[in-house]
């Protein structure tokens, strides 16, 4: 399901190639390009990863394609680490730090960060949240002091508080009306119950009405640590701004940070079907979910592999029947939504409102056969040729290969996982593939939101659904 921001939602696509992890100082060398085949595999951008005292992890990745420098800091907090009375904490305090700092108030900041023709992007999510920014190498030094500004001196003015809580107010307002978004935000909080993935990163109206400035301020210097940080610093530069980068990023504090600990999804033991119905809805928004993996399950990639075989892909079952064969919808798409903690499968799809309930019903027929018979050779073959073919745009640039660093570095997995990419995609039998699906998707145990008009309701009588009526 989809988040107004999650800031991890990218490259698990990652690849294969034959060395290039690097840590403690030390930078492996690459003779050529981002991405250069050898042997049916391919080799990474040389990187050079170093920790600072204060617990700061810098990844710099040298790029002199382009007179340009990023800057990407993940820091490891979302609504992971907010109580669920304080929905909205972490994107709050995240959206404040670019409205002013102990030097700059909220124009100037803008103003300095314009004047590069460039701009600042903050992205809480679930899990993490990233500060992003880019700029000319002539504008590097600025850059650098601007970011590292933002992360380490915010002001939380009492008006800026003010100003941003209306605003977060007015877009969760908004979201309300978009029948998709709706719908998937519905959907989370059906299959998480207490867990913090039900939540909307940006809280609830009500919570995010209850936040005060001492909440904002505790939950950042608890959180937006340096000892809970990656930097990624990608681009053309030298070694004096290496130096640099280092110098002021290491007067940043570090503290303990606290584990966080958070409720269990609630156990789904049948098909549970949630009916939510509004007046003058054209079209029927339907979601079926159950809780998956988290990123570092040992099946990730098999299932990668299996989900693109039954909705992940153009050529998937789910698109094949559903939409091409009996043209019910003009979209139907199903993923694993792999996380710190267990994320959702999901499958999503919409129709009209006098197809709402063959449209369900047809998906989870889909759903059964797969399981039920499992892929063939046929299709295995298929989906590993769009997995291996999907991989060089993960890592093809600079950048994507250090965001992709940064999430590797987040879950834990090892940067070999780039490196044998192609070698284990290729590894991957029938077998195991079918094996992995069935261990982890159950069609008799979907949680299930189906959201329209109050003329779809007997169409899923039989399935005693609960029905709320908006």
């Amino acid at each position: 399901m989809k988040k107004i921001v999650v800031a991890l939602s990218l490259p698990f696509i990652l690849s294969g190639v034959t060395a290039c992890s690097t840590s403690g100082n030390k930078t492996q060398k690459l003779e050529n390009g981002y991405v250069s085949k050898a042997s049916g595999s391919f080799k990474l951008q040389p990187f050079k990863e170093t920790t600072l005292d204060n617990g700061l992890k810098v990844i710099f990745v040298r790029d002199n394609t382009l007179p340009r420098v990023s800057l990407t800091l993940l820091v490891k907090t979302g609504t992971m680490q907010e109580p669920a009375s304080q929905a909205g904490l972490n994107a709050l305090t995240a959206y404040l730090l670019e409205q002013g700092t102990q030097s700059k108030d909220a124009s100037t900041i803008a103003d300095d960060f314009g004047q590069m023709g460039s701009n600042l992007d903050i992205s809480p999510g679930a899990d993490v949240t990233t500060i992003y920014s880019d700029s000319l190498t002539s504008s590097s030094e600025t850059l650098l002091n601007l970011v590292a500004d933002v992360a380490m001196n915010p002001a939380f003015k009492d008006g800026e508080i003010a100003r941003m809580r209306s605003q977060v107010l007015a877009g969760l307002k908004k979201k309300i009306d978009n029948p998709s978004s709706f719908t998937d935000d519905k959907m989370d909080e059906f299959l998480y119950g207490e867990h913090p993935y039900a939540r909307d990163t940006n809280g609830t109206p009500e919570a995010v009405k209850s936040i005060t400035k001492q909440d904002i301020i505790k939950h950042y210097l608890t959180f937006y640590r340096p000892n809970n940080a990656t930097l990624a610093v990608v681009g053309q530069y030298g070694d004096d701004f290496e130096k640099k980068v280092q110098e002021i990023f290491g007067k940043w504090t570090k503290r303990t940070i606290p584990a966080t600990t958070v409720a269990e999804a609630p156990a789904i033991d049948k098909l549970q079907v949630r009916v939510i119905t509004k007046k003058g809805l054209q079209q029927t928004q339907i979601r079926l979910a159950q809780v998956g993996i988290a990123r570092p399950d040992a099946d990730f990639l098999s299932l990668r592999l299996g989900n693109e075989i039954l909705g992940g892909g153009f050529a998937s079952r789910l698109n094949q029947h559903v939409r091409d064969d009996l043209g019910l919808t003009y979209s139907i798409y199903s993923g694993f939504d792999a996380r710190k903690d267990k994320g959702s499968f999901d499958i999503s799809t919409f129709t009209k409102n006098e197809t709402a309930g063959k449209t369900f019903e047809e998906t989870l027929k889909v759903v059964g056969d797969y399981l039920a018979k499992g892929a063939d050779d046929r299709e295995i073959n298929a989906g590993k040729s769009q997995l291996v073919g999907q991989f060089p745009r993960a890592i093809e640039t600079a950048d994507r290969l250090a965001y992709n660093l940064l999430v590797l570095d987040f879950y834990g997995i090892s940067f070999d996982y780039l490196t044998d990419y192609n070698k284990n995609v290729d590894n991957l039998s029938t077998k195991k593939v079918n094996e992995a699906i069935r261990r982890h998707i159950d069609p008799t145990k979907f949680k299930v939101i189906i959201y329209g008009n109050e003329s779809i309701i007997p169409q899923f009588q039989k399935y005693n659904p609960e029905v709320i009526k908006m």
